[in-house]
């Protein structure tokens, strides 16, 4: 390929030779051009149509075979943004996108060692470039109307590539794997939270149990909204699930299977340490309570202030106000007091939830101590947490079926890839220019020989020189 590539730049080259010729031939013989002789010369010239043609029909020939061959052994590659998020300049993670990415010296190096490329990173960017669409179109940077964002990117490989022994197609090829998983890898969605770890869950407390797999729960629960919000409709296709379904399943879990778990503890008062928990139980209330009296105290505080207010700065006032639907009410405006009883309402929310756990606490303290549970009842409770910890697995399983046929389906896969197809319109209008700048050349060297012939045999012949020996060879052979 090598071969071929500089086969293109061996004919660029000999018709610009060509043309010097011709230019250096018709300044030394342009005095000698009366037009009868010119005339003349193309009558003659009519001759060798011919042979112009046959020339001028093998460097076409050989200007679209080499054009041709270049452009297939290095395509362009067309890499499109298939994904919602594109269209506004972002990555599927909403963050700003970037280009400079795809040719970012990280991407360059991992091409590199995929392929085991002999070349550096900086030569390897030196072969590679990459453009737009709209790269062609002239845009008004003043009217925010006229931006666009392109989702397309043109990315070419030089042909010079065959000097470091690298085929530009197999570049490319390796180019748009490694950046769809830096795409996926550092910019996609991130569904490892889905993956849900039990380590140490057969040690803890059977209430730190429950606990532990609510917590895991709401991790699975509060990451279907994204998608629901998306796509709320969007069903697997297997087992017709939805986003809303699958959180409904979490939420039946929690309420329902959790709350029958810790039932069943409660009342055997099961502990894997009764002193232990019964301690760490009178501590968490002891801090709560502590809370719970900041709590009041700023209810207390606020209700006070309130009542420090004077009659007539606690009126309020209607204000004529129009609404969405240009609907005429009067709105009233709010005063020191409404803000007051506000904030009072929600410390004192606060407080009443601490209360609520304090009982909590205690009454799990006090069943825990009234005696010891039996064996049948341990082994019970093991067996339910090893059903939890399955159903929950199941749902975590659920989830990511779920979710990874909704980012295939809508995503199809972050990226698609093809090449350009060779320019043969293009190639052949290239190559059909150059054959006639190179009959035309040929034409005018024919049209020249024989003016340029009587124009050499026209000159003084130099002293010494090949000229004059061969005149007095001649005269000494007519004597």
């Amino acid at each position: 390929m090598i071969v071929v590539s500089a086969a293109g730049l061996a004919l660029t080259l000999c018709l610009v030779w060509m043309y010097l010729r011709l230019v250096r031939r018709f300044f030394k013989v342009k005095a000698a051009l009366p037009v009868l002789k010119v005339r003349d010369g193309l009558g003659r010239l009519a001759g060798t149509r011919a042979r112009l043609a046959v020339f001028g029909a093998l460097f076409f020939l050989a200007c679209f075979a080499s054009g041709m061959a270049v452009r297939l052994w290095a395509p362009d590659m067309l890499m499109v943004l298939n994904y919602e998020e594109a269209a506004r300049g972002q990555y599927p993670n909403a963050t700003r996108f970037s280009e400079a990415g795809i040719l970012s010296e990280p991407v360059l190096e991992r091409v590199i060692r995929r392929g085991d490329l002999e070349l550096t990173t900086q030569e390897l960017a030196g072969l590679l470039s990459i453009s737009t669409p709209l790269d062609a179109e002239k845009l008004d940077a003043e009217q925010e109307s006229s931006l666009k964002i392109s989702t397309e990117y043109w990315v070419h490989c030089s042909e010079r590539a065959a000097l470091y022994r690298v085929r530009p197609r197999l570049v490319l090829e390796l180019l748009a794997d490694v950046y769809w998983e830096e795409l996926v890898g550092g910019y996609a969605e991130n569904d490892s939270v889905l993956d849900l770890s039990f380590d140490g869950l057969e040690e803890m407390e059977y209430l730190d149990a429950k606990d532990f797999l609510e917590m895991q729960a709401y991790k699975l629960k509060n990451y279907l909204p994204t998608y629901s919000s998306q796509s709320s409709s969007f069903r697997s296709a297997d087992g017709g699930e939805t986003f809303a379904s699958l959180s409904k399943k979490i939420d039946n879990f929690v309420d329902i299977e959790l709350e029958r778990y810790e039932a069943l503890v409660l009342e055997n008062g099961l502990s894997r340490e009764r002193a232990t928990y019964q301690a760490r139980m009178q501590f968490a209330n002891r801090l709560l309570d502590t809370e719970r009296m900041k709590d009041m105290a700023a209810h207390d505080v606020r209700i006070e202030a309130i009542d420090m207010y004077n009659a007539y700065m606690t009126r309020f006032v209607l204000i004529p106000t129009y609404d969405e639907d240009r609907e005429f009410y009067m709105s009233k405006t709010k005063v020191g007091v409404d803000y007051f009883a506000e904030e009072a309402k929600e410390h004192l929310e606060s407080a009443t939830k601490l209360l609520e756990e304090m009982e909590h606490d205690s009454y799990a303290a006090a069943q825990v101590g009234a005696g010891a549970a039996s064996s049948q009842a341990r082994e019970q409770a093991d067996r339910r947490i090893q059903e939890l910890k399955e159903e929950l697995t199941a749902l975590s399983a659920q989830c990511r079926e779920l979710c990874g046929a909704y980012v295939r389906e809508k995503r199809d896969g972050y990226i698609q890839v093809c090449y350009g197809a060779p320019p043969v319109l293009g190639e052949a209008l290239d190559a059909l220019v150059r054959a006639a700048l190179f009959t035309a050349a040929l034409g005018g060297l024919y049209l020249l020989e024989p003016f340029y012939r009587e124009h050499l045999r026209s000159r003084p012949p130099k002293a010494g020189g090949w000229r004059r020996r061969k005149q007095r060879d001649r005269g000494e052979a007519a004597a």
